[in-house]
C-alpha cells in the first residue's frame, strides 16, 4: 500500500449476551469472515456461552462483565464500545442476523468518509414468525457508527446517541434478522423485566391516574398497534402482539396507580383494630 493511501476501514461487531448457548453459533457463524472483531459483553452467563466464544478464534473477545446494580443494558454496550479497537462498530443482539443485502451495504459504507453513521430497518419475528406491521416495522435506528463518536443510554430499550450532525447520518435499505424469543413464555418473562421502563415513562408525566385512564390506555395501544400499525397484516400473531402490547400498558398504569394511591400495613391495621374496651363490651 502506497504510503499516501488510507487504510481500508475496520468493522467490529458489540454484541451483550446471558445465556446465549442456543443462538450464539448461529451468530457467530454469520459474522466470522467479514468482519474484523467481535466483542461479546456477558451479563454472568451459567452455560456455555463462555466455551462456545473461546472455541470460535482469536477475532472474538469474550468479556464476563455482570451488571452491578443501577447498570443497564446501555452500560453493557458501553463497555464493548470502550473494548473494542475498530474504526466502525456494529451493534447487534445474539439473536440477530445481518442479511446478505445488508452486508453488502455496510461493507461500502463504512468507506465512506463523508459519513459517521448508519440507520437500518429490522426484519422483526413473533412467535417465529416474520412480522410485517403492528409497530415492528417502525424499529430504524443508528447501529451502525464510528466507535469514537457513539454511545448508548436508557434502560432496557437503548438509546442512540451519535456525535455528529444529521446529514453525516445515512440510511441502509438491507435489514437485520431478528428472530427475538423462542416462543411466547420467554416474551412473558421478558415484558416483565421491560415493565419498570415503561412504568416510569408513565410515571415522568407527573399526572395522578384515574381509573378511566387504566382502561383507556391499553384500549388505546391496542388500536394503534393493531389497526392504525396494521398489526392484522400478520394475522394471529398480529391479534396476539397487539392484545400484549396493551396488557403491558395496562400492568404499568396500574401499578403507577397502586404506588399513588397505596395504602400502608401500619394504615389497614388501623382501620380494622378494635379496642379493648369493645371487646370486653
Amino acid at each position: 500500500m502506497s504510503p499516501f493511501e488510507r487504510a481500508p476501514a475496520t468493522l467490529g461487531v458489540v454484541a451483550i449476551s446471558y445465556n446465549e448457548e442456543e443462538d450464539l453459533p448461529g451468530f457467530l457463524a454469520n459474522l466470522i469472515g467479514w468482519v474484523d472483531e467481535i466483542i461479546i459483553v456477558d451479563d454472568g452467563s451459567t452455560d456455555r456461552t463462555e466455551e462456545i466464544c473461546a472455541a470460535a478464534g482469536g477475532n472474538v473477545r469474550f468479556l464476563r462483565s455482570p451488571r452491578k446494580p443501577g447498570e443497564y443494558y446501555s452500560d453493557q454496550r458501553n463497555k464493548g464500545i470502550d473494548a473494542a479497537a475498530s474504526d466502525w462498530l456494529l451493534h447487534m443482539d445474539i439473536d440477530e442476523r445481518v442479511s446478505r443485502e445488508l452486508a453488502g451495504e455496510i461493507r461500502d459504507a463504512i468507506r465512506n468518509e463523508q459519513m459517521d453513521g448508519y440507520r437500518f430497518r429490522r426484519l422483526n419475528h413473533f412467535m417465529h414468525r416474520p412480522m410485517h406491521g403492528g409497530g415492528w416495522q417502525d424499529w430504524n435506528l443508528i447501529h451502525l457508527a464510528r466507535r469514537d463518536l457513539f454511545r448508548f443510554g436508557g434502560m432496557f430499550h437503548e438509546t442512540c446517541h451519535l456525535d455528529a450532525p444529521a446529514q453525516r447520518v445515512g440510511q441502509l435499505s438491507g435489514k437485520m434478522i431478528h428472530f427475538n424469543e423462542h416462543n411466547f413464555e420467554k416474551r412473558l418473562k421478558k415484558s416483565s423485566t421491560y415493565l419498570e421502563e415503561t412504568v416510569k415513562h408513565v410515571e415522568e408525566s407527573k399526572r395522578q391516574i384515574r381509573g378511566w385512564q387504566i382502561l383507556w390506555a391499553p384500549v388505546k395501544e391496542f388500536l394503534k398497534k393493531y389497526f392504525y400499525k396494521k398489526g392484522f397484516l400478520d394475522g394471529t400473531p398480529g391479534l396476539i402482539s397487539a392484545l400484549h402490547s396493551a396488557t403491558a400498558v395496562f400492568r404499568a398504569y396500574a401499578l403507577v396507580w397502586d404506588r399513588q394511591n397505596r395504602i400502608s400495613r401500619a394504615e389497614l391495621e388501623r382501620q380494622v383494630s378494635w379496642a379493648a374496651a369493645d371487646r370486653n363490651g
